[in-house]
């Protein structure tokens, strides 16, 4: 059972939707119970990451595909898991950024570390490139 709760101002948990206190109430009283806390994706921060991938990919040489700029750059900035090829070769892959991956959280820390990655490797000034991206937002 997933439920959708807000944190008010008082410091109290409560269900965020009448649905959700519907839900809330099938809990008994005293009954322990275990809930996973992710906070959803704010989907404007999701087209604000593209919009920075998609910047710097029009600002680059290297690449002919934005795809392998975003994973090589994931790569980079410490997201990716290991795996072994046919080979025996140790491979790194890019974790997915879905939504239902990575919560917001986590997705704003590979923003920043993106940011970073971006400063190293391709020239950028970290100021203008965070300035340019905010005009569109």
């Amino acid at each position: 059972m997933k439920i959708t709760l807000v944190k008010t101002l008082g410091g109290k948990i409560i269900a965020a939707y009448d649905e959700d206190k519907e839900r809330l109430n099938r809990i008994k009283v005293n009954e322990p119970f275990v809930a996973d806390v992710s906070i959803p994706r704010n989907l404007r921060f999701h087209k604000k990451y593209f919009s920075l991938i998609n910047l710097v990919f029009e600002n680059q040489e290297r690449y002919t595909h934005i795809d392998d700029l975003r994973k090589d750059i994931t790569v980079e900035a410490g997201y990716y898991r290991e795996r072994t090829n046919i080979y025996g070769e140790v491979l790194k892959e890019a974790e997915s950024i879905s939504f239902a991956s990575m919560d917001d959280l986590k997705f704003g820390e590979l923003y920043s570390k993106t940011l970073d990655v971006i400063v190293k490797h391709f020239s950028f000034d970290k100021e203008s490139l965070i300035q340019e991206v905010e005009q569109y937002f």
